[in-house]
């Protein structure tokens, strides 16, 4: 049900936290990262969050807002030519194979800008709003959430439970391309009449002369990278777009519900709990906002727990212990954090290991902050209304966000009490 405006929950002044996001639906749009219309996003963002806290800062830094896209056409282009040269010379097959699995594991499982280099760069932006506490800063609580919004994903509405074992496949195949080509390339050596005295030219040309050799044992065997090659043609298709979405629920939710953390939190401040009111660029390109914030504030380490939001306008609301894509295990200490406020809130959560995509927590903890999400999920316990055409302000929850309100204004409670 949609809540009426200024009730009463609990505690908290309850007013229509989806007017934001209507606002900046409707006077700015879509905001993909690194464009003027994100740039505005951030400003809208600092100027509500200047009459509230002590101190607000706008931190810009360099991105290139189409990398992720880029990696994933690079991926099938690197897999399509390794697939042909493998008919050609094996060895150049095997060396295009290994560098694609490499580039892909340092760019999603290690956070690395591998292939950053290769696209146009763009300035984003950072907003941090602080709010001192009453008495003496004892802990940091981070609330954050980003305002930027993604490109159209159609595979996201036609396979979405599926997302993990399409991308598997493409990989997979690929590896076992890989795998083949290191294969026929050891037998062109061993059997194929090549010497090492003609040098890595001569062995890699070997190919062309002695395929013949190894037809019968080998190459029957590709019709499993081809079926991969024809996935992955088929994942960057529907991956792949040039369509921003509006964003409403990824992340203008996390963005309406901070900025209303903002303004309950400076009615009340906390006794020895500094809250820091954060929404990053760029989350959408491999969270790159994130990334930056956790490379320039490394003195809060110590001392800061981070509550992320994503998607929290629709759907159960869950918490993030796992995005097993990216390979990181999020903060157990924030995970038990927010249960044990949901169980003193009454709001029903549980923790899931997500299986497809990552959040702004992930870069966060790599950086070595402790951090957690709070979603909203699907029945395939993935992110709701994600980077589809549905993504607009009708289709929000005002009650999940009011929840969502809540269980933050709750962990809030439980951290000031222990400092």
């Amino acid at each position: 049900m949609n809540l009426p405006y200024h009730l009463k929950w609990g505690m908290i002044e309850v007013g229509a936290l989806i007017d934001t996001v209507k606002e900046i639906c409707s006077s700015i749009g879509p905001r993909p990262a690194g464009s003027e219309a994100e740039a505005r996003a951030a400003e809208l963002i600092r100027s509500r969050l200047e009459p509230l806290c002590d101190e607000v800062v706008v931190e810009e830094f360099r991105v290139h807002p189409r990398v992720l896209q880029g990696l994933i056409v690079f991926m099938a282009l690197m897999y399509l030519a390794a697939f042909i040269v493998y008919f050609l010379m094996p060895p150049v097959a095997f060396l295009l194979g290994i560098t694609s699995l490499l580039i892909l594991y340092l760019s999603r499982m290690r956070g690395k800008a591998v292939l950053d280099w290769m696209f146009p760069e763009a300035t984003s932006q950072n907003v941090i709003g602080k709010i001192k506490p009453r008495g003496e800063a004892k802990r940091i609580l981070v609330f954050s959430g980003h305002h930027d919004s993604a490109y159209l994903m159609p595979l996201f509405w036609k396979h979405k439970p599926k997302l993990a074992m399409i991308q598997n496949i493409a990989v997979g195949c690929l590896a076992l391309l890989t795998v083949l080509s290191a294969v026929k390339s050891a037998w062109i050596f061993l059997y194929g009449g090549s010497s090492i005295l003609e040098g890595p030219l001569g062995f890699i040309t070997r190919g062309l002369t002695d395929y013949v050799l190894s037809f019968n044992l080998f190459d029957y065997f590709m019709v499993v990278p081809l079926v991969g090659l024809i996935v992955t043609f088929y994942f960057m298709r529907n991956m792949v777009t040039s369509t921003p979405c509006m964003g409403a629920n990824d992340n203008l939710s996390a963005v309406a519900v901070i900025l209303s953390l903002a303004e309950e939190v400076s009615k009340r401040k906390p006794k020895n709990t500094e809250v820091w009111i954060v929404s990053f660029g760029s989350e959408e390109p491999s969270t790159k906002g994130s990334k930056f914030f956790a490379e320039t504030h490394k003195e809060i380490a110590d001392k800061a727990l981070v509550v992320n939001l994503e998607t929290v306008g629709q759907g159960e609301i869950g918490i993030i212990s796992k995005e097993k894509s990216v390979g990181v295990t999020l903060s157990k200490e924030v995970v038990n954090l927010i249960l044990e406020a949901g169980e003193r809130a009454k709001i029903p959560v549980r923790t899931v290991e997500i299986g497809y995509g990552n959040t702004d927590a992930s870069s966060l903890v790599r950086g070595g902050i402790k951090a957690a999400t709070i979603f909203g999920m699907d029945e395939n316990e993935l992110f709701t209304l994600w980077h589809t055409p549905e993504d607009v302000p009708e289709n929000l929850d005002e009650e999940n966000l009011q929840k969502v309100k809540k269980l933050c204004m709750e962990i809030l409670r439980i951290v000031d009490s222990s400092s």
